[in-house]
C-alpha cells in the first residue's frame, strides 16, 4: 500500500538528487565553464577577506609588539634610574675619597707636631655680608676658640665660637678678618683682609717693598693668631695705596669658600702668651 510522501521529504530527496548530479557532472568536467565563471567573484571575495584578515593579524602583532616594547622600555627606564643612582653614589664616594686623600696627604707632609681634627661643613651664615661656616666638631673633639682651620689648599679661618658638638668659623674672606702675612719671595710683611664682596686683599706692605705678581702669601705668625707658613693665597696685581704710603694687591685664594665640605682644625695650636709683657712695670 502506497502512502503519500510529505513535501519536506520530497524536497530533501530532490536536493540530494541534485547534489549528486552536480557532483557527477563536476567530476566528468561538464560544469567546468560554470565553475570558472562562479569562481571569479568567489576569488575576488576571498582576496578581499584574505587582505582584511592579514591586516587584522598584522595589526594585532604590531599591537602586541608595542605592548612588549612599552614594557621593555619601562624596565629599561627603571634599570637606568637604578644605574644613575649607583653612578651618583659612586661619584660622591670618589669625590669624598679624593678630598680626604688630599687632606691626608696635607697632614702627612705638613708639620708633624700639629694635631688635626677633620670636620664637615654643616651650615653657613645666611647674611650676605657675614662669612661664617659651622662645623660638626666641638670641645668633645678638642676644639677651642682660636683654633686655626685649614684645607690642603690653604688657610680657611679660625674658630670664634664653640660648643660641645659644634663650632663656628670666621672665614678669612669676612670683612672683619685680618691675617698677618709674609710674601714668600721677598719676605716682606703685610696684612690680608676680607672685603664686603668676599674677596681678600693684601695691604699695609712697605711702600719700598717689591711685590711680585703671582707670588705666594703665607701666614707670618705675627701676633700669634695663626701659625706661620700656611698658604693664604696668591698676589694678582700690586699697586700703591691711595695715600701712597703702602703697597697693596688683590689676591686669589686657592680655597673655594663657596664649596667647602670638609676642613681640618688644628687643635693643638698654642699661641705664645705675650700678655705678661704688656703689663705695666711696678
Amino acid at each position: 500500500m502506497l502512502t503519500n510522501r510529505s513535501p519536506r521529504s520530497t524536497a530533501i530527496s530532490f536536493s540530494i538528487f541534485i547534489s549528486i548530479a552536480l557532483i557527477i557532472l563536476s567530476l566528468i568536467g561538464t560544469l567546468s565553464p560554470v565553475e570558472n565563471v562562479a569562481r571569479i567573484p568567489l576569488t575576488f571575495l576571498q582576496n578581499i577577506f584574505g587582505e582584511i584578515s592579514t591586516t587584522i593579524n598584522s595589526t594585532s602583532a604590531e599591537l602586541a609588539e608595542v605592548r612588549s616594547l612599552r614594557q621593555r622600555n619601562q624596565e629599561l627606564e627603571e634599570a637606568l634610574a637604578a644605574f644613575q643612582a649607583e653612578v651618583a653614589e659612586s661619584r660622591e664616594i670618589r669625590n669624598d675619597y679624593e678630598r680626604l686623600a688630599a687632606l691626608v696627604n696635607y697632614v702627612t707632609f705638613t708639620r708633624d707636631d700639629w694635631q688635626f681634627v677633620a670636620a664637615d661643613v654643616i651650615g653657613r651664615d645666611s647674611s650676605p655680608t657675614v662669612r661664617v661656616i659651622h662645623l660638626n666638631k666641638g670641645t668633645r673633639d678638642g676644639v677651642e676658640i682660636g683654633d686655626p682651620v685649614v684645607t690642603d689648599q690653604g688657610l680657611v679661618g679660625r674658630v670664634t665660637q664653640v660648643s660641645a658638638t659644634g663650632c663656628e668659623v670666621l672665614l678669612i674672606t669676612d670683612q672683619t678678618s685680618a691675617v698677618e702675612v709674609r710674601l714668600q719671595s721677598t719676605r716682606d710683611l703685610g696684612l690680608v683682609r676680607g672685603t664686603l664682596s668676599g674677596d681678600i686683599v693684601l695691604s699695609f706692605v712697605d711702600a719700598d717693598a717689591q711685590i711680585i705678581p703671582n707670588d705666594l702669601v703665607l701666614t707670618s705668625g705675627a701676633t700669634q693668631r695663626f701659625p706661620p707658613d700656611i698658604i693664604v693665597g696668591q698676589i694678582t696685581n700690586p699697586t700703591l695705596s691711595e695715600d701712597r704710603l703702602f703697597r697693596e694687591a688683590p689676591m686669589v685664594s686657592f680655597v673655594d669658600f663657596n664649596r667647602l665640605e670638609i676642613v681640618l682644625i688644628i687643635t693643638n695650636w698654642e699661641p705664645v702668651d705675650l700678655a705678661v709683657f704688656d703689663e705695666d712695670e711696678p
